[in-house]
Parts: C-alpha cells; sequence; structure tokens
C-alpha cells in the first residue's frame, strides 16, 4: 500500500477523488498534474492520449493548452465524472477501456502519451506492456509522460516505509489489494527504448514524473 493505493477506494467515490488526493499528497498533487500537462502539450494542436485519466483533472489541463485529448480509464463512474468537467468538444474523446486495451488504438498516431498515477497499480510486467504498446502509439519525436509513486533512496525511502504500514492495512481492508512504489521508473522507460528528457519529483522524492522521448 502506498500513499495513493487509497485511490482504488476513492474510484468508487468519484465525487470524493480529488479531494481525497490533494489529502493523500499534502497538496502536492495540483503540481505534479500541472508538471505533467506542461510536459505533455508542447503546442496547441497536439494529440494527447491519457491512460487513466480518472475524473479528468489532468484531461482539464491538456485541454486548456489546446490538445486535443483521447482520454481513457476502466471505471465508468469516473468518465462520468470527467465528462461533467468538460462541455461536449470535438477536440476530446472519451473511451472506455483498461491500459492492456491501448493496443487497440492507431499506432504513430499521438505527439504524447500521459500515464498519470496508474503504472504502480500494474504488475512489472503489465507495465512493460502498457509502456511497449504507448510508444507503438506515438508519432516519431512523441513522448511519455509518466508521474507516479516511486521507492526514494537513502533516507526518504525508509520514511517511505514506515509512513506505509497503517495506509497498508487500511488499503487492504478497503480494498484487498495493494499498490507498490516503482523502484526505477526513468529505467523502465528507457527498457523500452524512450530518451529519458526529464524529470522533477514531489513530496520528499516519492512523487516522480519522467519524460521520455522517442526518437524522430
Amino acid at each position: 500500500m502506498s500513499s495513493l493505493a487509497l485511490m482504488r477506494w476513492l474510484e468508487g467515490r468519484p465525487e470524493r477523488y480529488d479531494a481525497g488526493m490533494r489529502v493523500l499528497t499534502c497538496g502536492r498533487i495540483a503540481r505534479l498534474h500541472a508538471a505533467v500537462a506542461e510536459a505533455a502539450v508542447r503546442s496547441a494542436g497536439d494529440h494527447v492520449l491519457e491512460i487513466g485519466c480518472g475524473t479528468g483533472t489532468v484531461t482539464t489541463l491538456l485541454h486548456a493548452r489546446g490538445a486535443h485529448v483521447t482520454a481513457i480509464d476502466q471505471a465508468p463512474e469516473m468518465l462520468e465524472q470527467a465528462r461533467l468537467r468538460l462541455p461536449d468538444d470535438e477536440s476530446i474523446v472519451w473511451i472506455e477501456q483498461t491500459a492492456a486495451e491501448i493496443d487497440r488504438l492507431p499506432p504513430s498516431r499521438f505527439d504524447a502519451v500521459v500515464l498519470c498515477l496508474c503504472l504502480s497499480d500494474m504488475s512489472p510486467n503489465e507495465r512493460a506492456f502498457v509502456l511497449r504498446e504507448a510508444v507503438l502509439r506515438l508519432a516519431p519525436g512523441g513522448r511519455v509522460v509518466a508521474a507516479d509513486e516511486v521507492r526514494p533512496n537513502g533516507w526518504r525511502g525508509w520514511l517511505q516505509r514506515l509512513w506505509r504500514i497503517p495506509q497498508a492495512a487500511l488499503g487492504w481492508l478497503l480494498v484487498g489489494s495493494l499498490s507498490r512504489p516503482i523502484r526505477d521508473l526513468a529505467g523502465e522507460l528507457q527498457a523500452v527504448g524512450l530518451r529519458v528528457s526529464g524529470a522533477g519529483t514531489w513530496l520528499l522524492g516519492t512523487l516522480e514524473l519522467v519524460v521520455g522521448e522517442r526518437e524522430p
């Protein structure tokens, strides 16, 4: 269980999701979302695939920067909340499906693929598959923007482990499963052939943003 694993419980209560995430991340989530949108959209008209759009917070920021967004989520309740957030607009496409089903989408279509706070809910094999498929969805020179909970080194890592003990017990009772911080997010992007070009951290290094670029 991580500071973000209660997301699964909150997803069943989408009207409380955003407030819950602000509490779980000590208010850092807004900065992370803004950084994700800035890294994903470099110019108006970019085509962005957002995997795990949730209630549409990042979708709204991507749209505000002029992107054409294909937003997917497996939870219909979350998509309903996301649609309420944004007016009907031909620049946004909502799709109810899992991350593992992105192979249904056209290849070489997107300038950016965004994965915000969803990779840590996957197994290593699932992450590798989704990241490989994400690269195939990128146009040449496109980028994967991944933001998630990671395992920091040194004393921050030990502090995170202690912090997670009560959350683990609560999370297991609520959702019956645990998510795990990613040990090497940049390395996983490099493993699928991306060149890591940027990163940032928040919340004592436990939240990380990594940008990986596909070769032109």
